[in-house]
This record gives C-alpha cells, structure tokens and sequence, in this order.
C-alpha cells in the first residue's frame, strides 16, 4: 500500500465521520484549521495523510466520548432497575 492509496482511505473514513457528526465549538475550529491546512499548505501525499490523521483524531475522540457516555447512560440504567427489583421483593 502506497501513500496515494492510504490518503485515499483516509479520506473515505473522513467523508463518512462528516455525514454522521456535525460539531460546534472547539472541535469545529481544529477540523476548520486542519481542513484549511490540507487544502492549502499540504502539497505531498505524505503531508496530507498527516493532517487527515489529525482530523480523524478529532472525530474519533468525539466518537469515544459518545461511547463512554451511552455506556454510563446504559449502566446507570440497569443499575437502578436492579435496585427496584430487589427493593420490591
């Protein structure tokens, strides 16, 4: 795999992060950032692939916290299910 084919991957996972996540605040102005820096300063594969990783990054830790906070929505949950069952016996 060369770096024409990875830039390509990358920008498939990209475009797919964009279609499903919409930011605002801090994270939309590092995307904005490292989007200006893609199209207008990153000339070689290499560099682009360098700030396609950065905008990932961004998306995938948003998508991280996302998970974490299903997660402790999820649990807490059952948590307090379990405790009304065995209240009411």
């Amino acid at each position: 795999m060369n770096y024409e084919d990875v830039y390509k991957l990358h920008l498939q996972l990209l475009s797919i992060y964009e279609k499903n996540q919409r930011y605002s605040g801090p994270h939309q102005r590092q995307i904005d950032y490292y989007k200006r820096q893609l199209f207008m300063f990153a000339e070689a594969n290499v560099q682009r692939v360098f700030v396609l990783n950065q905008l990932l990054k961004i998306h995938e830790k948003t998508r991280e916290m996302l998970v974490s906070s299903c997660a402790d929505r999820y649990f807490s949950k059952t948590a307090s299910i379990e405790a009304e069952f065995e209240s009411g016996m």
